[in-house]
């Protein structure tokens, strides 16, 4: 039975083989999309504009020379830049002689379009600010206790001088946080623009995540500012207690040294009620809940 099996494939393959053959042999059209590179542009130059980023060639011929040019390729247009002319008008068809894949037994139907406008320009360096662009959602009971830290915080944009001129900034990609419980530090992708190059191609950003809790802290003192030669500013009483919530570590470290509470002379002029409101100075990512007393009784003593 084996013996019969073995003649039967090849007579098989053989016959697939033969018919492969033959219709590979026949002419053939394709219609290609090809991408265009842009070279031979000059030293301290760079692309700013190209009337479009593709090209569509018909060609014509033998199925084989078509596979053999096309199959398991990526080809490429290539146009060739003409000097430091800032607009430059390439013919297509001129430019056939630089992509040498177009073979000579191909025959080549038609090109669309028929010329490729681009722009070139001196190439220009900015360093500018980038910006972080990051979604975040805590769980229940956390937030965020720090700035949003990036590092680095800025990047070099190299290319065409009326492109770098109008960047005052750099984007991240997206990055969507949810769910936190702890500090972060992740490193993001920065968002690519074209014609455009950076010295870098992503950064780190980093910020830190606690449980959030409120915390009273007494025997805060109250200055008095502004008060002139041979006068006095008398506050009762003359410290206060404040409840403060933020991120438990940054809390547990804080004392009254840590809050600056204030009045102003002419604050105590202006009033007409015969007390007044102490101003609070308290540490970043804290938040003011409660203060006690909320208003001073106050006496002006002249010497």
């Amino acid at each position: 039975m084996k013996k019969k099996l073995i003649p039967i494939v090849l007579i098989v393959l053989f016959s697939v083989l033969l018919w492969v053959y033959v219709s590979f042999s026949g002419d053939y059209s394709i219609t290609l999309k090809l991408p265009i590179e842009i070279e031979n542009i000059p030293s301290g130059y760079a692309l700013s504009s190209t009337s479009t980023n593709s090209v569509s060639i018909s060609i014509k011929g033998q199925g084989w020379q078509l596979a053999q040019n096309t199959l398991g390729r990526n080809p490429k247009f290539r146009v060739f830049c003409k000097g430091k002319k800032k607009k430059q008008k390439i013919s297509v068809r001129n430019e056939f002689i630089n992509n040498p894949w177009l073979s000579s037994t191909l025959q080549i139907v038609e090109a669309s379009p028929q010329n490729i406008e681009f722009t070139i320009e001196q190439i220009k360096t900015k360093k500018v600010e980038i910006l972080p662009i990051i979604s975040y959602e805590f769980k229940p009971g956390y937030g965020l206790v720090s700035r949003i830290k990036v590092e680095p915080d800025s990047v070099v944009v190299i290319g065409p001088e009326s492109k770098v001129e109008k960047i005052e900034f750099v984007k991240t990609k997206l990055e969507i946080f949810e769910g936190l419980d702890q500090s972060i530090s992740e490193v993001i992708p920065l968002v690519k623009s074209k014609y455009l190059n950076y010295n870098i191609d992503r950064c780190k950003i980093s910020f830190d995540v606690e449980k959030i809790v409120d915390k009273s802290i007494d025997n805060i003192p109250v200055i008095t500012k502004g008060v002139p030669t041979l006068q006095q500013l008398v506050l009762t009483p003359n410290n206060i207690r404040v409840v403060l919530r933020g991120g438990i570590n940054r809390l547990s470290r804080l004392s009254a040294k840590d809050i600056k509470a204030y009045v102003k002379f002419n604050d105590a002029l202006k009033d007409t009620l015969g007390a007044i409101v102490p101003k609070i100075e308290i540490p970043n990512q804290t938040k003011l809940i409660d203060v006690k007393p909320m208003r001073l009784d106050y006496i002006i003593k002249k010497y």
